[in-house]
């Protein structure tokens, strides 16, 4: 009995084999068959789906939307700052068909605004500290007021901040669509007015006052000018009191900025430390 049993084959058999063995072959058959299917099924699944549940897992859709969107307000070129800062720091004779005046508006940039804030922020401190210095005489006699980053910190990023909220809660108040304004373009051109500061700091140091005061002045106004051109016809708003706020939320910035400065930084005295 034993000698005669065979196991019976895998694979083999002709088209007219029946009982036990081809019952086998053809569980065999129908599994093959079927596993391809489920595969093929799965993975069309998960390309409708996105969801991708294998051993490489890729970025997730909204972390690359984000980075898509930041990408876009970083897309500028040396060339397109260096456009956007002339037309701030030397806004006359105008160039030529507004191209630059264009651009800013239909591609507004988080680039130059970042560091030009950054460095604001620093110019200001650090010139504060040495005009004093300056006026002391001897650094015997001088302390630095480091307080005065957090200062020009708060004042500098708290314009580029603010600006957009009041913008916001002024469009909430009046009923009209947020898509009437954009933000976007609003915080880069209060960014880039913000670039007077940097060399009006360095010509501050020179411990005179009335030059300090028209210095000052001369660059507010450099910066309002700015603003004024850039954002005088972004707003597609109808109501009229809607309209003079968001005009007057950058201006006002901006002009709490210079003032704040040359009133705090030329006059301003270190907190002593305690027990000193």
């Amino acid at each position: 009995i034993f000698g005669k049993a065979r196991p019976p084959p895998l694979f083999g058999g002709g088209s007219g084999s029946s009982g036990p063995k081809a019952d086998v072959i053809g569980a065999v058959d129908g599994k093959l068959e079927c596993e391809p299917v489920n595969l093929s099924a799965s993975s069309k699944r998960d390309a409708e789906t996105g969801d991708d549940t294998g051993d490489d897992v890729g970025m997730p859709t909204w972390a690359g939307q984000l980075l898509s969107y930041v990408q876009q307000l970083f897309d500028v070129s040396t060339d397109d700052v260096v456009q956007r800062l002339r037309l701030v720091l030397v806004p006359y004779p105008k160039l030529p068909g507004g191209g630059a005046t264009q651009d800013i508006r239909m591609r507004p940039d988080f680039y130059g605004p970042f560091w030009i804030a950054t460095t604001a922020v620093l110019f200001l401190a650090a010139t504060g500290n040495f005009a004093r210095l300056v006026e002391a005489g001897s650094h015997l006699h001088f302390e630095a007021h480091y307080g005065l980053v957090g200062i020009a910190a708060a004042m500098i990023y708290g314009c580029l901040i603010a600006v957009p909220v009041v913008a916001r809660v002024a469009l909430f108040v009046s009923s009209e669509e947020v898509t009437n304004v954009d933000f976007r373009q609003m915080i880069c051109v209060c960014g880039y007015a913000l670039a007077p500061t940097i060399p009006i700091s360095i010509l501050c140091i020179v411990p005179v006052g009335f030059l300090r005061w028209l210095l000052v002045l001369v660059g507010l106004g450099a910066s309002l000018h700015f603003l004024y051109e850039q954002l005088k016809d972004a707003f597609s708003v109808q109501t009229t009191w809607l309209k003079w706020t968001l005009l007057a939320a950058p201006c006002c910035g901006q002009a709490l900025t210079y003032l704040v400065y040359r009133w705090h930084f030329f006059n301003s005295s270190p907190v002593p430390a305690s027990g000193r």
